[in-house]
């Protein structure tokens, strides 16, 4: 499989020439399946009272089972590193089956101590698939085009909650709390089809060559930046669930409906950085989206129980995150240059660190001070990531090896 040589051409401009059929296929195959990736991370986060009650325990024991679905991730390097050996292809497959397997678990899981193998294996699943997916768009995208084309395949965050949480609201208020896990499971099978058929079966171990990464300033403070956003956002996804239930009066089917108001916030984030990320540049999309965030999160506790500020509060918060986190992708498989994957594996892990800190301290917050202390304690953490952003992470083309390719 032939990379892309993403360097501009002698007069200084990117060729704009269509991407070579591999790609093209490989963004369907990755659309396809990122849907049933994300699908089972997604569908958990509006229902934790349904599965506390169906798990016979309680709602922070359900936090804990996604604080570990969220902490696995911190295996995410091991991914780069198997790439190296076996290809990206064969590491992604390997990656679908987990996430299969998980769905598989949680679907029968007769006790809290069996669920948490299902949620650990879907937490697996996620930067299993992401990081080499990533690095294999980074080695034959040109830097000037990848925001549109990663922007696209983040499309499907969005994607895997519109195709999995209203249905699964739907059935589990007419069947059991098991269902949202055998639409995950039909989704990801589908998902298995698409990259075994459409994504080129040749696995060049030279692809995945061992790359080192030396730890620059700019590299650590892009670290920083997406830690600082993730438990920020994590906080508020694991209890926005509730807020929606007790401040706002939803019910399980309400807060399944409600997910549509999400779905397009973040189809308008994710697609903002397809259409103009490039364009705009990804550095300041990221800084520019971390100070929409921390207004929006500080706004939470202005909403009381009105249903319209609700929508209007939660719009602004997750066009901000989405803008944040889908151009930090890009962006990183730049700064990383030559060694993007262990970067890019590096960043899923500080964002499952962070994820699973979130997790395990927003409910306590919730708790404490309801949705405006931990709307407050986002906003905080969204304002000092656009501090450290702006401050200390270059545009890539600044930075040594920013634009090496292997």
């Amino acid at each position: 499989m032939a990379a892309v040589d993403p360097s501009p051409s002698p007069d200084g401009q990117v060729d704009r020439a269509p991407l070579p059929p591999e790609v093209r296929r490989a963004v369907a195959a990755v659309v396809i399946a990122r849907v049933g990736i994300n699908a089972g991370i997604r569908v958990v986060y509006p229902f934790p009272p349904a599965i506390a009650r169906g798990l016979g325990t309680t709602l922070d024991r359900v936090a804990d089972l996604t604080a570990l679905g969220s902490i696995v991730g911190v295996l995410a390097p091991l991914a780069s590193r198997l790439a190296e050996r076996v290809g990206r292809r064969a590491v992604m497959l390997g990656a679908l089956a987990a996430t299969l397997a998980g769905a598989a678990t949680l679907g029968v899981a007769p006790s809290v101590a069996v669920a948490a193998v299902g949620f650990a294996l879907i937490g697996l699943g996620k930067p299993g698939f992401d990081v080499p997916m990533q690095g294999w768009f980074g080695a034959r995208v040109p830097y000037e085009r990848r925001g549109r084309v990663l922007g696209t395949v983040e499309l499907t965050w969005a994607g895997g909650l519109l195709a999995s949480v209203p249905l699964s609201g739907w059935l589990i208020a007419r069947t059991s709390w098991r269902a949202q896990f055998a639409v995950v499971a039909v989704l990801v099978v589908v998902g298995l089809v698409a990259v075994t058929t459409l994504m080129d079966g040749q696995d060049h171990r030279a692809e995945g060559r061992r790359a080192d990464l030396r730890w620059t300033r700019p590299r650590i403070a892009l670290l920083v930046v997406v830690g600082l956003f993730s438990l920020a956002a994590q906080g508020l996804f694991v209890v926005y669930g509730a807020w929606l239930e007790t401040d706002i009066g939803l019910d399980v089917a309400g807060i399944g409906l409600f997910t549509l108001v999400v779905v397009g916030s973040e189809l308008a984030g994710e697609g903002w950085v397809a259409a103009v990320g490039d364009r705009v540049g990804l550095r300041r999309s990221v800084i520019g989206a971390l100070v929409v965030s921390a207004v929006a999160y500080a706004a939470l506790g202005l909403v009381g129980g009105a249903l319209a500020g609700a929508i209007a509060v939660v719009v602004v918060w997750f066009v901000g995150y989405e803008v944040s986190i889908v151009a930090s992708i890009p962006l990183a498989t730049e700064l990383g240059g030559a060694g993007r994957d262990r970067l890019l594996g590096a960043m899923v892990a500080v964002i499952a660190i962070a994820r699973a800190a979130g997790a395990l301290i927003a409910p306590a917050l919730f708790t404490a001070g309801g949705i405006a202390l931990a709307g407050a304690a986002a906003a905080a953490c969204a304002a000092v990531g656009a501090v450290v952003m702006a401050v200390a992470v270059p545009e890539p083309a600044d930075v040594p090896d920013g634009g090496a390719t292997p």
